[in-house]
């Protein structure tokens, strides 16, 4: 029996349909009928909380992406520390692996990333590993052809390595890199067990540093043409190339130069070239160091955005000098050694040449 039944009042059958409200209704009926107050509240909060769960999902879905790029973001410039306890019979060469398995073992190649990878929407971190895999390369290629072999050509595993390690447009890198590193080992273990040589010697450290003075020089120039050109708020994708480009050549000359001067400890002989060499260390670092939340290229007075590019460019034009000034001192030092040497020589004739007169 429903509630209408259960009232104490016959049914109208004939005429406009009424319904009586009065106030001798029985009370369970009137309990029934009537709404809880507390149900209705609950009910209230539960849709507010329904909602507020939808509006999070729809923020939470529309800026999980954009933070997964920000943290995907991963740059790691800190100086290559090789082990004292095992010493390498080439320090370059453990800097070079150090820096391909940074890449490779941190954040992965950003190039060889899928479309819809984070990574992939980046700018900054793909032209840092282009432009570090690029001047690896370089180094490498000019270290094979001045480490030769017994029927004088360039090392075979050096120049792999150095062939691997040029990027490719249309092509996989990682599996590249890797290969690239195990050359670079193979080649360490023939030095180590003296079945290949090592360039060595002031001329090779001089050409070091011509071939650093001319990356700083390129990145320089690339920076320069980009400075005041305002395509882009902060900063336009080939602004963020240019700086990310110089910076990565920064970082692999700074590392690469500290292990070419532990490998010649006899060249600091004179307070004027280890002076030298302090200042060409501070000055590539603090170019490889420069690192911005956001790059920014906004010419003006810098009140409110900073000139990254040309900060860099600065930077690089102190780099190149204090290299150039280093090579130069080295090659003064050499010079003034023979000079002092021919100049021994020449007095033990003249001795040898007066004591005949004598006799």
């Amino acid at each position: 029996m429903s509630n209408v039944e259960k009232l104490p009042i016959p049914p109208h059958r004939e005429g406009p349909a009424v319904t009586l409200i009065g106030t001798d209704l029985p009370a369970q009926y009137l309990e029934e009928a009537e709404p809880s107050p507390l149900m209705h509240s609950a009910s209230l909060w539960w849709r507010r909380i329904v909602r507020l769960f939808q509006i999070l999902l729809v923020l939470i879905l529309v800026g999980f992406y954009p933070a997964m790029i920000v943290a995907s973001h991963s740059i790691n410039d800190d100086p290559v520390v090789l082990s004292a306890e095992t010493p390498w019979a080439s320090p370059e060469t453990g800097v070079m692996l150090s820096l391909i398995a940074r890449e490779l073992e941190g954040p992965g190649w950003a190039s060889d990333r899928a479309g819809w990878h984070p990574q992939a929407r980046l700018t900054g971190l793909p032209e840092w590993q282009k432009s570090l895999s690029a001047s690896l390369s370089e180094f490498t290629r000019m270290t094979a052809a001045k480490s030769l072999t017994s029927d004088f050509t360039a090392d075979p595993d050096l120049s792999a390595a150095a062939r691997l390690l040029a990027p490719e447009e249309d092509l996989a890198q990682t599996p590249r890199l890797s290969a690239a590193a195990e050359a670079l080992a193979r080649y360490e273990g023939r030095l180590e067990r003296d079945l290949a040589t090592a360039p060595g010697g002031t001329d090779s450290l001089v050409d070091e540093l011509a071939l650093f003075a001319s990356w700083a020089d390129k990145s320089r120039a690339r920076l320069e043409s980009r400075i005041g050109m305002r395509e882009g708020w902060p900063a336009s994708k080939e602004d963020i190339r240019a700086f990310f480009e110089a910076r990565a050549r920064a970082h692999v000359a700074s590392q690469l130069i500290t292990a070419s001067l532990l490998a010649e400890p006899e060249l600091a002989v004179s307070e004027a070239v280890e002076s030298r060499m302090d200042r060409l260390e501070a000055s590539w670092r603090r170019a490889a160091e420069l690192d911005p939340v956001f790059v920014s290229s906004q010419a003006g007075d810098a009140r409110l955005m900073a000139d990254h590019l040309a900060m860099m460019a600065f930077y690089l034009g102190q780099a190149s000098s204090a290299t150039k000034d280093l090579g130069g001192a080295i090659l003064q030092e050499r010079a003034a050694r023979e000079a002092a040497i021919l100049s021994d020589e020449g007095a033990a004739e003249e001795g040898s040449g007066d004591e005949a007169t004598d006799s």
